[in-house]
Protein backbone atom coordinates (compact mmCIF):
# COMPACT_ATOMS: atom_id res chain seq x y z
CA UNK A 1 0.00 0.00 0.00
CA UNK A 2 1.00 3.38 -1.04
CA UNK A 3 2.50 5.59 1.63
CA UNK A 4 -0.25 8.83 1.85
CA UNK A 5 2.66 10.90 3.49
CA UNK A 6 5.03 10.00 0.07
CA UNK A 7 1.79 10.82 -2.36
CA UNK A 8 1.63 14.34 -0.36
CA UNK A 9 5.45 14.80 -1.19
CA UNK A 10 5.59 13.82 -4.53
CA UNK A 11 2.23 15.97 -5.61
CA UNK A 12 3.97 18.80 -3.67
CA UNK A 13 6.65 18.39 -5.98
CA UNK A 14 4.36 18.54 -8.83
CA UNK A 15 3.17 21.24 -7.82
CA UNK A 16 6.49 23.36 -7.52
CA UNK A 17 7.73 21.95 -10.66
CA UNK A 18 4.61 23.08 -12.75
CA UNK A 19 4.67 26.27 -10.56
CA UNK A 20 8.33 27.14 -11.51
CA UNK A 21 7.96 26.35 -14.97
CA UNK A 22 4.80 28.73 -15.50
CA UNK A 23 6.79 31.32 -13.20
CA UNK A 24 9.86 31.00 -16.12
CA UNK A 25 7.57 31.53 -19.39
CA UNK A 26 7.74 34.56 -20.41
CA UNK A 27 4.68 37.80 -20.18
CA UNK A 28 2.65 39.00 -22.65
CA UNK A 29 4.60 42.34 -21.56
CA UNK A 30 8.00 40.98 -21.47
CA UNK A 31 7.29 39.70 -24.89
CA UNK A 32 6.53 43.31 -25.87
CA UNK A 33 2.96 42.18 -27.24
CA UNK A 34 -0.07 44.22 -26.77
CA UNK A 35 -2.16 40.93 -26.88
CA UNK A 36 -1.73 37.48 -25.02
CA UNK A 37 0.22 35.18 -26.80
CA UNK A 38 -0.02 31.69 -26.27
CA UNK A 39 2.62 29.03 -25.53
CA UNK A 40 1.85 26.92 -27.98
CA UNK A 41 1.68 30.23 -30.82
CA UNK A 42 4.83 29.97 -33.16
CA UNK A 43 5.12 33.86 -32.04
CA UNK A 44 5.99 32.53 -28.09
CA UNK A 45 9.61 30.98 -28.96
CA UNK A 46 10.80 33.78 -30.52
CA UNK A 47 13.21 36.81 -29.02
CA UNK A 48 11.11 39.41 -29.95
CA UNK A 49 7.94 38.43 -31.78
CA UNK A 50 6.41 42.30 -31.33
CA UNK A 51 9.01 44.56 -31.80
CA UNK A 52 7.56 46.20 -34.87
CA UNK A 53 3.91 47.20 -34.69
CA UNK A 54 1.83 48.90 -38.04
CA UNK A 55 -1.22 49.61 -38.96
CA UNK A 56 -2.74 48.49 -42.03
CA UNK A 57 -5.85 48.91 -44.28
CA UNK A 58 -8.18 46.63 -42.71
CA UNK A 59 -8.76 44.77 -46.10
CA UNK A 60 -5.11 44.05 -46.44
CA UNK A 61 -4.40 42.90 -43.05
CA UNK A 62 -5.34 39.45 -43.72
CA UNK A 63 -3.05 39.37 -46.90
CA UNK A 64 -0.31 40.44 -44.37
CA UNK A 65 0.25 37.50 -42.55
CA UNK A 66 -0.56 35.65 -44.99
CA UNK A 67 2.63 36.20 -47.25
CA UNK A 68 4.74 37.42 -43.78
CA UNK A 69 3.95 34.17 -41.62
CA UNK A 70 6.27 35.53 -38.79
CA UNK A 71 3.70 38.27 -38.02
CA UNK A 72 0.54 38.06 -36.40
CA UNK A 73 -2.87 40.26 -36.79
CA UNK A 74 -4.19 42.02 -33.88
CA UNK A 75 -8.38 43.15 -33.95
CA UNK A 76 -8.74 44.47 -37.72
CA UNK A 77 -5.99 46.32 -38.82
CA UNK A 78 -2.88 46.19 -36.64
CA UNK A 79 -0.09 43.92 -37.70
CA UNK A 80 2.79 42.53 -35.42
CA UNK A 81 5.86 41.46 -36.60
CA UNK A 82 10.15 40.22 -34.73
CA UNK A 83 11.36 42.29 -37.53
CA UNK A 84 10.85 45.02 -40.52
CA UNK A 85 7.67 44.45 -42.95
CA UNK A 86 9.01 43.81 -46.02
CA UNK A 87 6.59 44.75 -49.06
CA UNK A 88 4.46 47.59 -49.67
CA UNK A 89 0.97 47.12 -47.66
CA UNK A 90 0.04 51.06 -47.46
CA UNK A 91 1.28 50.58 -43.63
CA UNK A 92 2.37 52.74 -40.88
CA UNK A 93 4.74 51.82 -38.16
CA UNK A 94 3.41 52.08 -34.75
CA UNK A 95 5.81 53.50 -32.44
CA UNK A 96 6.25 51.11 -29.59
CA UNK A 97 5.32 51.95 -26.30
CA UNK A 98 8.28 52.15 -23.74
CA UNK A 99 8.43 48.93 -21.60
CA UNK A 100 7.81 49.97 -18.09
CA UNK A 101 10.32 50.27 -15.72
CA UNK A 102 11.26 48.19 -13.01
CA UNK A 103 9.75 47.77 -9.78
CA UNK A 104 11.51 49.46 -7.09
CA UNK A 105 12.49 46.97 -4.05
CA UNK A 106 13.60 47.94 -0.35
CA UNK A 107 15.45 45.55 0.92
CA UNK A 108 14.73 46.09 4.77
CA UNK A 109 18.32 46.99 6.93
CA UNK A 110 18.57 45.21 10.31
CA UNK A 111 19.54 48.59 11.87
CA UNK A 112 16.68 51.67 11.84
CA UNK A 113 17.32 54.58 10.08
CA UNK A 114 18.32 58.12 11.72
CA UNK A 115 16.11 59.78 14.24
CA UNK A 116 16.82 63.57 13.41
CA UNK A 117 18.14 65.24 10.62
CA UNK A 118 21.74 66.67 11.76
CA UNK A 119 21.74 71.00 12.36
CA UNK A 120 24.49 70.91 9.71
CA UNK A 121 22.08 68.99 7.42
CA UNK A 122 18.63 70.49 8.17
CA UNK A 123 18.74 72.95 4.74
CA UNK A 124 20.38 69.99 2.58
CA UNK A 125 16.54 67.80 3.84
CA UNK A 126 14.15 70.20 3.84
CA UNK A 127 15.03 71.05 0.48
CA UNK A 128 14.95 67.52 -0.65
CA UNK A 129 11.64 67.25 0.99
CA UNK A 130 10.21 70.45 -0.74
CA UNK A 131 11.28 68.96 -4.14
CA UNK A 132 9.88 65.56 -3.50
CA UNK A 133 6.44 67.32 -2.30
CA UNK A 134 6.38 69.02 -5.55
CA UNK A 135 6.56 66.08 -7.26
CA UNK A 136 3.98 64.05 -4.70
CA UNK A 137 1.13 66.89 -5.66
CA UNK A 138 1.61 66.00 -9.06
CA UNK A 139 1.44 62.11 -8.13
CA UNK A 140 5.24 61.46 -9.67
CA UNK A 141 5.63 59.32 -7.21
CA UNK A 142 9.12 57.26 -9.14
CA UNK A 143 10.54 60.64 -9.02
CA UNK A 144 9.68 61.60 -5.73
CA UNK A 145 11.22 58.75 -4.39
CA UNK A 146 14.61 58.81 -4.60
CA UNK A 147 14.85 62.28 -2.70
CA UNK A 148 12.32 61.25 -0.27
CA UNK A 149 15.15 58.22 0.47
CA UNK A 150 18.53 60.65 0.87
CA UNK A 151 16.22 63.45 2.76
CA UNK A 152 14.71 59.73 5.03
CA UNK A 153 18.24 58.47 5.32
CA UNK A 154 18.94 61.85 7.09
CA UNK A 155 16.97 61.03 9.39
CA UNK A 156 13.61 63.62 8.47
CA UNK A 157 10.53 62.22 9.53
CA UNK A 158 8.28 63.39 6.96
CA UNK A 159 10.34 61.58 4.08
CA UNK A 160 9.88 58.82 6.50
CA UNK A 161 6.08 58.77 6.71
CA UNK A 162 5.51 59.48 3.03
CA UNK A 163 8.25 56.17 2.49
CA UNK A 164 5.95 54.78 4.56
CA UNK A 165 2.66 55.46 2.78
CA UNK A 166 4.06 54.77 -0.78
CA UNK A 167 5.46 51.33 0.69
CA UNK A 168 1.88 50.56 2.29
CA UNK A 169 0.00 51.58 -0.98
CA UNK A 170 2.78 50.40 -3.58
CA UNK A 171 2.77 54.01 -4.93
CA UNK A 172 6.05 54.53 -7.41
CA UNK A 173 7.46 50.97 -5.57
CA UNK A 174 6.43 48.02 -5.02
CA UNK A 175 3.68 47.45 -2.12
CA UNK A 176 5.59 45.95 1.38
CA UNK A 177 4.41 46.22 4.31
CA UNK A 178 7.82 45.14 6.31
CA UNK A 179 9.37 48.40 4.49
CA UNK A 180 6.44 49.98 5.37
CA UNK A 181 6.77 49.34 9.05
CA UNK A 182 10.36 50.12 9.16
CA UNK A 183 9.94 54.07 7.62
CA UNK A 184 6.51 54.49 9.95
CA UNK A 185 8.67 53.39 13.31
CA UNK A 186 11.02 55.98 12.42
CA UNK A 187 9.32 58.64 12.01
CA UNK A 188 6.80 57.19 14.94
CA UNK A 189 9.56 57.67 16.99
CA UNK A 190 10.36 61.22 16.28
CA UNK A 191 6.54 62.04 16.90
CA UNK A 192 4.89 62.33 13.48
CA UNK A 193 1.19 61.84 14.57
CA UNK A 194 -0.35 59.93 11.58
CA UNK A 195 2.68 57.87 11.52
CA UNK A 196 2.21 56.81 14.77
CA UNK A 197 -1.26 56.11 14.17
CA UNK A 198 -0.43 53.89 11.26
CA UNK A 199 2.01 52.14 13.02
CA UNK A 200 -0.77 51.44 15.54
CA UNK A 201 -2.73 49.92 12.99
CA UNK A 202 -0.05 47.59 11.78
CA UNK A 203 0.16 46.30 15.61
CA UNK A 204 -3.71 46.01 15.72
CA UNK A 205 -3.41 43.89 12.44
CA UNK A 206 -0.10 42.43 13.25
CA UNK A 207 0.98 43.60 9.47
CA UNK A 208 4.69 44.19 8.18
CA UNK A 209 6.30 41.31 10.36
CA UNK A 210 5.07 43.33 13.24
CA UNK A 211 3.69 41.11 16.35
CA UNK A 212 0.03 41.20 16.64
CA UNK A 213 -0.38 43.43 19.83
CA UNK A 214 -3.28 45.33 20.74
CA UNK A 215 -1.68 46.82 24.04
CA UNK A 216 0.77 48.65 21.80
CA UNK A 217 -1.69 49.65 19.35
CA UNK A 218 -3.44 51.68 21.56
CA UNK A 219 -0.69 53.19 23.28
CA UNK A 220 0.71 54.84 19.77
CA UNK A 221 -3.20 55.97 19.16
CA UNK A 222 -3.01 57.83 22.46
CA UNK A 223 0.10 59.18 21.44
CA UNK A 224 -1.24 60.14 17.90
CA UNK A 225 -4.52 61.66 19.14
CA UNK A 226 -2.81 63.69 21.88
CA UNK A 227 -1.45 65.51 19.36
CA UNK A 228 -4.42 66.31 17.63
CA UNK A 229 -5.00 63.57 15.00
CA UNK A 230 -8.40 62.99 14.05
CA UNK A 231 -8.69 59.55 13.09
CA UNK A 232 -6.72 58.51 16.39
CA UNK A 233 -8.66 60.68 18.90
CA UNK A 234 -12.08 58.89 17.24
CA UNK A 235 -10.48 55.66 18.01
CA UNK A 236 -9.53 55.91 21.48
CA UNK A 237 -12.70 58.23 21.72
CA UNK A 238 -14.58 55.17 21.48
CA UNK A 239 -12.16 52.55 23.77
CA UNK A 240 -13.08 55.02 26.55
CA UNK A 241 -16.26 54.78 26.01
CA UNK A 242 -16.45 50.57 25.85
CA UNK A 243 -13.22 50.65 28.69
CA UNK A 244 -11.68 48.89 25.62
CA UNK A 245 -7.56 48.68 27.34
CA UNK A 246 -8.35 52.19 28.67
CA UNK A 247 -10.39 52.96 31.66
CA UNK A 248 -13.99 53.47 31.13
CA UNK A 249 -14.64 57.15 31.02
CA UNK A 250 -17.07 58.95 29.26
CA UNK A 251 -15.79 62.96 29.34
CA UNK A 252 -12.96 61.73 27.99
CA UNK A 253 -14.63 59.31 25.37
CA UNK A 254 -17.07 62.71 24.40
CA UNK A 255 -13.95 65.37 24.13
CA UNK A 256 -12.25 63.30 21.78
CA UNK A 257 -14.69 62.41 19.59
CA UNK A 258 -16.04 66.12 19.63
CA UNK A 259 -11.92 66.75 19.05
CA UNK A 260 -11.70 64.38 15.90
CA UNK A 261 -14.43 66.29 13.79
CA UNK A 262 -16.39 63.46 12.33
CA UNK A 263 -16.93 61.92 15.36
CA UNK A 264 -18.94 65.24 16.87
CA UNK A 265 -22.38 63.19 16.18
CA UNK A 266 -21.65 60.53 18.26
CA UNK A 267 -20.29 62.70 20.63
CA UNK A 268 -23.62 64.22 20.65
CA UNK A 269 -25.45 61.09 20.85
CA UNK A 270 -23.30 60.08 24.20
CA UNK A 271 -24.16 63.59 25.63
CA UNK A 272 -27.86 62.94 25.26
CA UNK A 273 -29.77 62.68 28.19
CA UNK A 274 -31.34 59.27 26.99
CA UNK A 275 -28.41 57.67 26.27
CA UNK A 276 -27.67 54.41 28.19
CA UNK A 277 -25.55 55.00 31.20
CA UNK A 278 -22.96 52.22 30.13
CA UNK A 279 -23.41 49.71 26.90
CA UNK A 280 -22.47 46.11 27.68
CA UNK A 281 -19.71 45.49 24.76
CA UNK A 282 -19.74 46.96 21.35
CA UNK A 283 -22.57 45.34 19.86
CA UNK A 284 -24.85 46.78 22.29
CA UNK A 285 -23.35 50.80 21.43
CA UNK A 286 -23.68 50.30 17.70
CA UNK A 287 -27.07 49.19 18.47
CA UNK A 288 -27.62 52.15 19.69
CA UNK A 289 -25.93 54.29 17.50
CA UNK A 290 -27.74 52.59 14.67
CA UNK A 291 -30.90 53.20 16.39
CA UNK A 292 -30.48 56.93 15.98
CA UNK A 293 -30.91 56.72 12.25
CA UNK A 294 -27.85 57.49 11.03
CA UNK A 295 -27.69 56.09 8.00
CA UNK A 296 -23.70 56.33 6.87
CA UNK A 297 -22.60 54.76 10.29
CA UNK A 298 -24.89 52.07 10.45
CA UNK A 299 -23.94 51.09 7.07
CA UNK A 300 -20.40 51.40 7.54
CA UNK A 301 -21.26 49.60 11.10
CA UNK A 302 -22.96 46.82 9.71
CA UNK A 303 -20.18 46.49 7.09
CA UNK A 304 -17.31 46.03 9.97
CA UNK A 305 -19.90 43.56 11.92
CA UNK A 306 -20.22 41.58 8.79
CA UNK A 307 -16.01 41.65 8.40
CA UNK A 308 -15.63 40.44 11.82
CA UNK A 309 -18.05 38.12 11.76
CA UNK A 310 -19.90 39.88 14.73
CA UNK A 311 -17.14 38.43 17.39
CA UNK A 312 -17.40 40.58 20.51
CA UNK A 313 -13.60 41.06 20.19
CA UNK A 314 -13.77 44.88 21.12
CA UNK A 315 -15.67 47.67 19.13
CA UNK A 316 -12.49 48.95 18.70
CA UNK A 317 -10.75 45.92 17.02
CA UNK A 318 -13.52 47.06 14.29
CA UNK A 319 -13.61 50.65 14.53
CA UNK A 320 -9.76 51.21 14.78
CA UNK A 321 -9.53 48.63 11.82
CA UNK A 322 -12.15 50.46 9.79
CA UNK A 323 -10.50 54.37 10.59
CA UNK A 324 -7.25 52.76 9.91
CA UNK A 325 -8.49 51.93 6.33
CA UNK A 326 -9.94 54.78 5.98
CA UNK A 327 -6.64 56.32 6.41
CA UNK A 328 -4.51 54.36 3.85
CA UNK A 329 -7.52 54.99 1.32
CA UNK A 330 -6.62 58.72 1.80
CA UNK A 331 -3.63 58.07 1.25
CA UNK A 332 -2.21 59.19 4.35
CA UNK A 333 -3.00 62.66 4.38
CA UNK A 334 -3.46 64.14 7.44
CA UNK A 335 -6.11 66.33 8.58
CA UNK A 336 -4.51 69.69 10.30
CA UNK A 337 -6.69 69.39 13.28
CA UNK A 338 -4.87 70.08 16.42
CA UNK A 339 -7.19 70.42 18.90
CA UNK A 340 -8.23 68.28 21.12
CA UNK A 341 -7.89 67.21 25.15
CA UNK A 342 -4.24 65.77 25.75
CA UNK A 343 -4.58 62.44 27.39
CA UNK A 344 -2.97 61.06 30.81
Amino acid sequence: MTNPGSVRIVLAGLFLMCGLAHAQRPTSAQLNCPFPVSPNSPLYNQPNPCAFGYRVPQERATQVVRENPQCTKYGFALVYCPGPLAGNYGQVQIKPAPAPPPEIHFVVPSTPPPLGVPSGQQAAANQLWQQASGLLDRNRYRDAYPLLMKAANMGDKRAQATLGILYQDGHGVKADDRAAAYWFSAAAAQGHRASQFALGGMYEEGEGGLPKDPAKATELYIKSANQGFDMAQEAIGIQYELGERVPRDRRKAIALLRASGDGQWIADALENPRAPARFADERAFGNYLASLRNAEFAASWAKAQASFGGASSAMHSSLGTMLYAQWKGRGGAENPNNGGPPIH
